[in-house]
Formats: structure tokens, sequence, C-alpha cells
């Protein structure tokens, strides 16, 4: 019987461990094979995602996890703000005194659709991060420290060759999945990860940051 018990746990946590890679092949293959042979066949695009999409929503049901246990919820939203409020704060004060040395401040196109858009685009991003891959890494090797930095590489690995934003994302992920650990809330993060993407696009100057391209885009 222990044995068995064993047996089980060891096969769970391989089909576990084995998701997360499914998920972050799944973007790896959008980031270098889909975007190098987009032509205007939008469905190239979508076919990695939705596939990755379908994975994650049978592992939620099959767990029986819901939309609250996940992050999307109004709960915990004021105390994950405040846990996000030092960290952003120290993190706009150095971008904002490197955009100052530098004198790279400046203005973006369009700013008050990246302020509507990019904590949308930032909300998928954290949720695939956070909602799933940080809950299904937590399974795999517990809490504490580790499942944060692993969780934190994988989202610094998909922003490769881009290394300002590989760093940047791994500095991002490390904070964004300490918060998540303490307040489990989607929609915050989502707020935090758009905010800072916008004052990083204002404040580092291009020899620093040359593009927000990762995978094959960041060559074109």
């Amino acid at each position: 019987m222990v044995e068995s018990g064993l047996t089980a746990r060891v096969s769970f946590r391989t089909v576990t461990a084995l998701e997360v890679v499914a998920v972050v092949v799944s973007v790896l293959v959008a980031l270098w094979i889909v975007v190098p042979l987009y032509s205007g066949n939008y469905w190239l695009i979508a076919v990695p995602s939705l596939m990755a999409l379908s994975l994650m929503i049978y592992s939620h049901r099959e767990r029986a996890e819901s939309l609250e246990e996940i992050g999307f919820t109004r709960k915990h939203f004021l105390h994950a703000l405040r846990l996000l409020v030092a960290p952003m704060l120290a993190a706009a004060l150095l971008l904002l005194l490197v955009g100052y040395w530098f004198k790279s401040m400046r203005n973006v196109d369009d700013v008050l659709l990246k302020l509507a858009t990019l904590p949308l685009w930032g909300l998928v991003q954290q949720y695939v991060l956070q909602g799933f891959i940080y809950r299904r890494v937590r399974e795999v090797v517990g809490r504490g420290l580790l499942p944060v930095v692993i969780t934190a590489g994988v989202f610094a690995l998909v922003h490769l060759p881009n290394l300002s934003l590989t760093v940047l994302s791994f500095a991002g992920g490390l904070v964004w999945t300490w918060v998540y650990e303490r307040a489990p809330n989607l929609f915050a993060l989502g707020i935090s990860h758009g905010l800072m993407s916008l004052l990083v696009m204002t404040t580092l100057p291009p020899w620093m940051l040359p593009s927000f391209g990762a995978g094959y885009k960041y060559f074109h």
C-alpha cells in the first residue's frame, strides 16, 4: 500500500511537470516557429495558444480549481496592491533615474490605449504564469523559494534572446510570484504588469532595451 501510494504521488508529480512543459513549449513554438511562418494566416498564431489554453482549462477542471482559487476574484485585491506598492515604487524610481540620467524619457504613441490594453495583456500573462505555471510548479516541488525562482525563470526563458527584457522579466516574475503566493489576485498583478511595462517603454534608452520583441521577432 505504501509503495502504491508513493507511485501514485510520483506519477501525479510527473504528469503535473509535463503539463508545465507542454504549456511552455507551446509558448516557445509560437515565438520561434509560428511567428516566422506567419504571413496573414491568423489561425497559425491561434493554434498553439488554443492548445495551451485547452490544456490549462482541462487541468483546472481535473483539480476542481475555482476561479477564486486561481485568482480571478475581488478577494485579496487590496492586499495584493499593498504588497505591490513598495517594489513598484522602488522599480519606478530606478527606471525614472535611468531615464533622467541617459535623457531617454519619452512619450509613447496612444498612451491612453496602452493604459487600457497593457494591463489586460498583463492579466493574460499573469494567469498563465501564476494561475497555472506557478500553481503546478508548487505541486511538484512544494512551497517556498524554489517554486518562486523556477516560475520567474520560466517567465525569463520565454523572453530570450532579448537579454534586457529577460532580466526585467525575471525580476518582475520574482515579485509577482511572491505576491501571488501571499495574495492570489490576478487582477492586481495584471495592473502592476501593465503599468511597469508602460514605464519601461517610456524610460529605458534604446541601447539598453532596443525592442520588446522576444523569440524570432527580436531579430526583425
